[in-house]
């Protein structure tokens, strides 16, 4: 085998000056940093959307309530009428269906001017 030339190690290139990181814009101290922690924050719900959402846990659990049991009294015999009744097979879904949407209703309902959206248009206007 012919002997192979030896490599010259390739010089170091010229360090590139990097530049100067770009500073983090400043937080104006009027706006508000809505995150999850203790203190002086108010919440993100008011006091109306928590009563939508009680109101709408309580229908899900009357439907519940209601669509629960169907024992029947004697072992030996079938009744289609306690199983399919009124009560569980219509009745039941349509309170519970009414609890989700009022919960939904209860999340998604602006709580007024408290808003942090609208604030931050007031003060970008």
């Amino acid at each position: 085998m012919a002997k192979q030339p030896t490599r010259r190690p390739a010089a170091p290139a010229p360090a590139a000056k990097k530049p100067a990181p770009a500073q983090p814009a400043r937080r104006s101290e009027t706006k508000r940093s809505w995150s999850f922690g203790a203190g002086d924050r108010e919440l993100i719900y008011g006091r109306q959307n928590f009563l939508i959402f009680g109101v709408g846990l309580a229908l899900v659990f009357a439907g519940l309530f209601l669509m629960s049991g169907g024992h029947m009294p004697n072992p030996d015999t079938w009744d289609p009428g306690i199983i399919y009744s009124f009560r569980r097979i219509t009745l039941a879904p349509m309170l519970m269906l009414a609890g989700f949407v009022a919960v939904i209703v209860g999340i998604f309902k602006s709580t007024g001017a408290d808003s942090p959206e609208e604030e931050d248009v007031a003060e970008s206007v």
